[in-house]
């Protein structure tokens, strides 16, 4: 008999004690938790999970990180080609949906009192059997789904079920309310096929974004900020410009060299204007000859009055077609949600061809990567759907991680539709609009609890793991329906898989062949592959080849825009845009993401609507007054915000919430069904009462204090004071001086440090009540500046600011209880159960960094299952800050001392900088002349905030970089 280790001994010994009172198949999961613990689970250290984020269609790669059994943290994988280690707000936020309070513990039934009362899963999913029984036997078209984009296992078991039960393809919906759709239309007619291109914006001198806010929610939001800002890291002219065109400054667009002030629904015009300048003699040096068959419908376009539409004048077109022509390669990009009309799939026609014209495609436009898997469907085969609900035609619907009523305009009554099927199921695991029209409950696991794989895009396959056990009672979707498949009659239902696991070692065969390397057991391969976090390979993109004929129906000039009678006189154009932090609008925000102010108005808990100055001055509106906002399909209260990056001619709310749904009629594209959120007339009138703002901001300006500096291709370094005289002796670092640089040329505003920060530091969150009075708890904040509007040009500046870290620290000295004090490795440290709160140091602070806590944090339970362990939960009447993740250097100090080695640069990221799409942010030992963070803080471009003050921080920013000459 071989020797046994002391833990193995105690582990048979308490299974033989046990073993008479507990099930054989119950003992290694719960015999006494943690008395004795896998070899793996260290207590005090984490373990490490990959698996992939489905906050959003683009399926970044995630390592959830774990404590004794619980994920506290999600971070970007860095092998992921996707996300390549980051991870936007949501893809954080979504810790928050695993951990939710009112989260579903089990299966639910709705009695005939009207209530939901729990129901085992077998008893459930028996009635759910039989009721797709009775409805199959009623012929094609009686059961119906509508479905999150699935393209991996549990979209195969989808579709796998409604074959067994007798149904059509068409009988499956994917439901993405913001898939844009137009581009995959335009897409199909003139290359043939309905695939979204895949982009490298680090390539492009010259980014062109119409209405598409590809930083925010379009497309891959973390993919192309990290591509955009590897551009803006290129010096001097190679570095990648990028221009705005819409009517309202978006997060995307506060990050554009220059602002092309369209009108609402212009963005048409001025792209077909644009091709028709590309065309004209002298401005190209030649044309791909594939666009020749058109050379004569685009001469015959009228540029003056395209450009009378877009509400721009010729030396905008002129300054675009100069850009164009002369930075090459570039990228147009488009559309978005906030510039998707009826005309939507023609933009994306027009765009495409300009890009052909100026050599794009293949270089930064790219085809060919698209799976072509599980493609959502067209908003107008979703209304039809709700149609068939509401005339009876549907006997059972299936709701999997789809929202209607909380995603769709609310003219179509989608909970009325709802309310005519006898038999809705939805698999949401938190209650929703859709869910409270839902007869049956049947919570699904979060996907840091399941098994699952999904094929972004190809040559990535991204492999879901479980991290923990799940939370409650809940099972995979998947596997409820691979269990109704063995409940259905035989042999039309067989599925021949036991559990989703099975599943996935059967498929794995699709993925793991191509690069198993002829090995005969796959088991590994695919062990390997989930500890990577997927199959990752090369794919080369496609060439395409141009329908010359179908790409001629897309040259003619857009109508004209509806009249203002039809919302009344004064009528504005309606600007409905999507946010980063709001999303799409189904199911329950995270509350990090309402505690989170929004970076461009600064607003957290409520929607609001934007007006320009102007135009609410002659309204005789100010900030915070209650407006009604109509148009021809509904009314919606909301206060006022007054904006300066919004045109006079408009009114902007944002999506994902029901005041845009209110005011949204049910138009669509009809080239491509899609839904079209531009192209609407509002009328505004004041509600007579006025509100408090959740409004973070102070004063919006810097009224000439330039505390965020830019830099030109002129002026390229920027001027620093003189502040080597001294009276006293400065603190010694004598082994490490931590720092950070943010450059700002890169940061996007996209508040996913934030965050991160609230995540990895257990920030409590204070509610709408506290943010109307500016106690909110975040230790980092996106302060934005705005400038003055010239020549229809408007400079906003952005500065992520947390605790400087002083070396001169004047909240130090004042501190009657020494709680803060300046530590030997220059982190200004705070002794939290010293602190007695007289907020002295807060008051000295010149950078207003510090947080009080007014009132004990609340976390409901499981939510404060999501705390980190490593970081204190502080209590009422203590001051707290940012530490750079301290928690983090000396973990990593302790790491370096047992291997007997110096910490290497890079080894520490705090939460902020790992998080980071754009990679903005750079933390390092300043004392290390070599280190990344050392050569930042050296560079012509930095430099601190306030520094005539003379704290001496430790927080180095990189001066933005303006294009003047644009």
């Amino acid at each position: 008999m071989p020797d046994l280790s002391r833990r193995t001994f105690l582990r048979f010994a308490a299974a033989s004690v046990a073993g008479a009172a507990c099930s054989p198949r119950a003992l290694p999961q719960k015999l006494i938790p943690f008395l004795v613990p896998p070899d793996e689970i260290v207590p005090g250290r984490p373990l490490f999970y990959r698996t992939v984020c489905r906050a959003c269609p683009a399926g970044c790669g995630v390592t959830a990180r774990t404590r004794e059994g619980r994920a506290v943290k999600l971070e970007g994988n860095p092998e992921d080609p996707i996300g390549r280690g980051a991870l936007c707000a949501r893809g954080q936020a979504e810790l928050q949906h695993l951990y939710a309070p009112d989260r579903l513990a089990g299966p639910r039934r709705r009695g005939a009192d009207g209530q939901l009362a729990p129901v085992g899963w077998d008893e459930a999913e028996d009635a759910l059997a039989a009721a797709l029984s009775a409805a199959a036997a009623k012929g094609p078209g009686r059961i119906r789904m509508l479905t999150r984009a699935e393209p991996g296992s549990a979209g195969a078991v989808q579709k796998a079920l409604l074959r067994a039960l007798g149904g059509r393809d068409e009988d499956r919906l994917v439901f993405e309310p913001l898939d844009p759709m137009p581009l995959r239309a335009a897409e199909e007619a003139l290359f043939g096929a309905p695939q979204l291109p895949v982009h490298d914006l680090s390539a492009a001198r010259t980014v062109v974004a119409f209405g598409a806010d590809f930083l925010e929610t379009w497309l891959s939001p973390v993919e192309l900020t990290r591509q955009l800002a590897e551009g803006r890291g290129r010096a001097g002219p190679e570095r990648t410009r990028l221009w705005w065109v819409g009517p309202r400054l978006s997060a995307t667009g506060m990050s554009a060299d220059r602002w092309l002030r369209a009108r609402s629904g212009g963005e048409l015009a001025l792209a077909l204007a644009l091709l028709r300048w590309l065309f004209e003699p002298g401005h190209l040096a030649a044309l791909p000859p594939e666009l020749a068959p058109l050379a004569g419908r685009v001469a015959a376009l009228d540029a003056a009055a395209l450009l009378r539409r877009a509400g721009l004048a010729r030396e905008d077109l002129e300054a675009l077609g100069r850009e164009l022509a002369a930075r090459r390669p570039s990228a147009l990009l488009g559309p978005g949600a906030a510039s998707q009309g009826g005309d939507a799939t023609q933009l994306a026609a027009v765009l495409l061809l300009c890009n052909l014209a100026l050599g794009n495609l293949g270089r930064t436009v790219l085809h060919g990567l698209d799976p072509l898997e599980d493609p959502p469907a067209p908003f107008a085969e979703v209304n039809g759907l709700l149609g068939e609900c509401a005339a009876g035609a549907v006997d059972v619907l299936l709701l999997h991680h789809a929202d209607p009523v909380g995603a769709l305009p609310a003219a179509l009554r989608a909970g009325d539709a709802l309310a005519r099927v006898p038999l809705v199921v939805t698999f949401a695991s938190r209650p929703d609009a859709s869910g409270a029209r839902a007869h049956l409950h049947l919570p699904d696991h979060h996907p840091l609890e399941a098994f699952g794989e999904i094929t972004p895009r190809r040559g990535v396959v991204a492999l879901g793991q479980p991290a923990m056990t799940p939370v409650g009672d809940t099972r995979a979707a998947a596997q409820v329906l691979l269990e109704l498949g063995g409940r259905l009659p035989q042999p039309a239902a067989h599925f021949p898989f036991g559990d989703l696991w099975e599943l996935l070692q059967a498929r794995a065969e699709l993925f793991l062949r191509p690069v198993a390397a002829g090995a005969t057991d796959l088991g590994p391969v695919l062990h390997a592959a989930q500890e990577r976090g997927g199959v990752y390979s090369e794919a080369s993109p496609a060439p395409v080849t141009l329908d010359a004929a179908a790409a001629a129906r897309f040259l003619t000039a857009p109508a004209e825009p509806p009249a203002a009678a039809a919302a009344g006189a004064g009528a504005l154009d309606l600007v409905l845009f999507p946010t980063a932090l709001r999303g799409d609008g189904q199911g329950p925000r995270p509350p990090w993401l309402d505690e989170v102010s929004d970076t461009v108005t600064t607003l957290s808990w409520t929607a609001w609507a934007e007006l320009s100055p102007a135009t609410a001055a002659r309204l005789g509106l100010a900030a915070g007054d209650l407006v009604a906002v109509s148009t021809g399909a509904g009314r919606a209260e909301l206060p006022v915000y007054l904006y300066p990056g919004l045109r006079d001619d408009a009114v902007a709310v944002p999506l994902g919430g029901a005041e845009a749904l209110a005011l949204l009629p049910a138009g669509v594209d009809a080239a491509s069904g899609a839904l079209a959120f531009a192209g609407q007339r509002a009328a505004v009138a004041r509600a007579g009462r006025r509100v408090a703002l959740p409004v973070l901001e102070g004063s919006p300006y810097q009224e000439g204090r330039a505390i965020v500096k830019n830099v030109s291709a002129a002026a390229p370094a920027v001027k620093r004071p003189d502040l080597s005289a001294t009276m006293y002796e400065e603190p010694k670092h004598p082994v490490h001086r931590w720092a950070l640089a943010v450059d700002l040329d890169k940061c996007t505003g996209c508040d996913a440090c934030v965050v991160a920060c609230y995540a990895e530091n257990n920030v409590p969150v204070m509610g709408r009540e506290a943010a109307v009075m500016g106690r909110q708890m975040g230790w980092i904040r996106i302060e934005r500046y705005l400038g003055e509007v010239r020549g229809g040009r408007l400079r906003i500046d952005l500065m992520p600011m947390m605790c400087q870290q002083c070396t001169n620290a004047p909240c130090e000295p004042v501190c009657p209880v020494y709680a803060t004090y300046h530590t030997p490795e220059g982190l200004n440290a705070q002794v939290y159960n010293r602190c007695v709160g007289t907020r002295y140091c807060s008051n000295n602070c010149p950078y207003k960094v510090r947080t009080f806590n007014w009132r004990d944090a609340q976390f409901a339970r499981p939510l404060d299952w999501q705390l980190n362990p490593d970081v204190t939960v502080r209590s009422k009447g203590v001051m707290e800050k940012c530490t750079f993740c301290v928690q983090r250097i000396r973990y990593a100090e302790g790491v370096a001392k047992d291997e007997g080695r110096p910490v290497r640069d890079g080894e520490i990221t705090p939460a902020c900088a790992q998080t980071c799409p754009a990679q903005a942010i750079v933390f390092g030992d300043a004392n290390d002349p070599t280190s990344r963070v050392s050569r930042l803080a050296a560079a012509p471009r930095g430099f601190a905030a306030l520094e005539e003050v003379n704290t001496l921080p430790a927080v180095t920013y990189l001066a933005r970089v303006r294009e003047e000459d644009l």
